[in-house]
């Protein structure tokens, strides 16, 4: 046996309930003994820190799959930065990035403040509420709505057709998972549908109106619009929600570490930083070689699929001491949690991502003393992505 062997193995149990619960241990073996191997299905795994920052962000590895762009419902986005490399991919993504520029991000969240501010009023100490979807999908989806300039009411049904499209990318997603994620599709597709037609009757000066500017000038087609709103709109608290929701959840568990958060301003980015490491709401990422290339000693040819697991990478021991621990006191030159993806296609939302945990992070260590977890949370994961279904959570608040 060697961490080379090209034969098929089944190291990362895919679809098994205890590794989706809790795949850590099983990223440990792989990280330590397979460092790259090839799955079941032809995939090749990769797993060490090191690996995914230097192959994960190759201008040589496609992230458009060469059986479907990309393959199963995820084509309805085959138009975005999701299914593009460069330098289409660079030109699409131009178009988003102008709207997510530090400075309109700093007025973006400010609708995430007033959110939590809303949110801590309207319950009583003690009170239990979904602090997923109101601490967490609410804020953040409010403030990518006031970047595109769309209502941001009803936001409910929102997320959980995130969850239906995310089943679709697990690596063993099959007919229910597919019927789930076209159906979750179909439901954004008709509601962004329905919000242009009440932009164009109420015009003003978003990244909405900006597209729809674009189709009047022959620059893009009303699919192309369809579709890159479906992307920020609809996902645009998915993966924010999840890292705030982690972090109170983290926080009801170590109180110690919340107060630490309020009472020390200094340690807050390091803090969130390592929640991002600890936390990342998408465990994977996959690529396609259109070179060949070799990893640990393991050639890959072309057409042939990597996936990069960004779990084990974010708790490889070599790079990260103590990785199963939030070390508040971690280097800030130090190594950097992958998270959000390597190279060209890296989040294109990570600069509202982090302003928004920032910003909600700041505003609930002025108002809440403590978080007190009241049950179970409830999950809707996979061996690809992670999310909160209702994290029942109860206040204490500062004493005025």
């Amino acid at each position: 046996m060697t961490a080379a062997s090209s034969q098929p193995q089944d190291i990362l149990p895919w679809a098994d309930p205890e590794f989706i619960a809790n795949p850590y241990p099983w990223y440990e073996k792989a990280r330590t003994e397979w460092p790259i191997y090839r799955a079941l299905d032809g995939t090749f795994v990769v797993t060490r820190y090191n690996d995914v920052v230097h192959f994960g962000k190759l201008p040589s590895l496609s992230i458009v799959d060469p059986h479907g762009i990309p393959r199963g419902p995820w084509a309805v986005l085959k138009d975005t930065v999701l299914g593009l490399d460069p330098p289409k991919h660079t030109e699409v993504r131009r178009r988003g990035n102008k709207w997510f520029t530090p400075k309109l991000v700093k007025e973006w969240v400010k609708l995430s403040e007033a959110f939590v501010r809303a949110t801590v009023a309207k319950y009583a100490e003690g009170e239990v509420f979904d602090a997923n979807m109101y601490l967490g999908v609410g804020p953040t989806h409010a403030a990518m709505c006031g970047a595109l300039q769309l209502p941001d009411d009803n936001f409910e049904p929102v997320i959980r057709s995130m969850h239906g499209t995310m089943a679709a990318l697990s690596h063993v997603a099959g007919e229910k998972e597919n019927k789930r994620a076209t159906d979750a599709f179909d439901y954004q597709f008709a509601r962004v549908r329905k919000m242009l037609e009440w932009k164009e009757q109420n015009p003003g000066t978003g990244m909405t109106d900006a597209l729809l500017e674009a189709e009047r000038n022959g620059e893009i087609t009303r699919s192309e619009i369809e579709q890159t709103l479906v992307l920020f709109w609809a996902s645009g608290g998915h993966n924010p929600s999840y890292i705030i929701s982690s972090g109170i959840e983290h926080f009801a568990r170590h109180p110690d570490v919340w107060q630490a958060f309020r009472q020390h301003a200094e340690l807050r980015n390091g803090i969130i930083n390592e929640i991002y490491r600890l936390y990342p709401p998408e465990l994977t990422f996959a690529r396609w070689a259109r070179e060949p290339l070799e990893i640990q000693g393991q050639r890959i040819e072309v057409g042939e699929a990597v996936k990069f697991i960004v779990g084990a990478a974010n708790r490889d021991p070599s790079i990260f001491p103590n990785p199963d621990e939030l070390d508040m006191h971690r280097p800030p030159d130090g190594a950097m949690h992958v998270t959000f993806g390597m190279g060209p296609h890296q989040c294109a939302g990570q600069i509202i991502n982090q302003a928004e945990a920032a910003i909600i992070f700041d505003t609930l260590a002025v108002l809440v003393e403590g978080f007190v977890l009241e049950g179970t949370p409830e999950m809707d994961n996979s061996d690809r992505s992670r999310a909160y279904e209702r994290l029942p959570i109860s206040l204490i608040k500062v004493k005025s």
